[in-house]
């Protein structure tokens, strides 16, 4: 059984007071007592510590942490650049992403995006990836920026070097298990998905410019949210399933 773990900053071994958020999850949602144990973790400083509940009250709540140590790190080197979708649907995404092990979600809007995001749905999406990272078992959290212009996304990547560039697009002829193949298990790659309408033409002929290749998961067509899922779940498959890795 996977031990119940809680977000805590600033990890150091001793009594620790429990933020209200924390003792409520431990006390109320896993039904800990005092003497049951759990793992806090820290995915900034990307640290762990086991910890034992000394007491549970409207007064006040503490830990005793044990000396911190290293967290598990995704091993996902996948930069997933993600089309804004309607309602819920970013949010779906950064939690599939963190629990599949991007390294970062890059929020782009394109021509036919109806939601807008604006940059303080953040904060909402970094407690989305937090949440999904205490499930999950990972130590980190991935890197959440934007919303960008998908124009001025494709602009920033000019100079940098990841070898391989992926764009999803449901008529494209090559395969993504293809489009993959040749990539290191692992290894550095952007994955650009698009909104529910799909990219117009003239993007499409941009982000071919910017070093993307056009791949398909399949001959359906996927929603925006599931598509991404599917992709990094193929990203993910890739990776040696030995314990100490997602």
């Amino acid at each position: 059984m996977s031990p119940i773990r809680v977000y805590l900053e600033g990890l150091r071994a001793g009594r620790r007071q429990l933020p209200t958020e924390a003792a409520h999850y431990l006390a109320r949602v896993q039904r800990l007592a005092a003497g049951d144990r759990f793992v806090a973790f820290d995915p900034e400083a990307v640290l762990e510590a086991d910890a034992t509940l000394l007491h549970v009250s409207r007064q006040g709540s503490e830990c005793e942490l044990a000396v911190p140590r290293a967290a598990r790190r995704a091993e996902l080197g996948v930069t997933l650049m993600q089309a804004a979708g309607k309602g819920d649907k970013l949010e779906e995404v950064v939690r599939a992403a963190t629990a599949l092990g991007a390294a970062e979600v890059r929020v782009v809007v394109s021509e036919r995006s109806v939601a807008r995001p604006g940059s303080e749905r953040g904060a909402r999406l970094r407690a989305v990836a937090v949440a999904a990272a205490r499930q999950s078992g990972r130590g980190d959290v991935p890197r959440i920026t934007g919303p960008l212009s998908l124009l001025d996304a494709l602009g920033e990547l000019s100079g940098l070097t990841q070898a391989l560039r992926i764009c999803l697009h449901p008529r494209a002829a090559l395969p993504l298990a293809d489009a993959i193949a040749g990539s290191a298990a692992g290894g550095e790659a952007l994955l650009l998905i698009g909104p529910e309408g799909g990219f117009s033409d003239a993007e499409l002929a941009s982000i071919e410019q910017s070093g993307f290749c056009l791949a398909a998961l399949g001959p359906l067509t996927l929603r925006t949210e599931l598509a991404a899922i599917a992709a990094l779940g193929a990203f993910a498959a890739r990776l040696p399933g030995a314990p100490d890795r997602l």
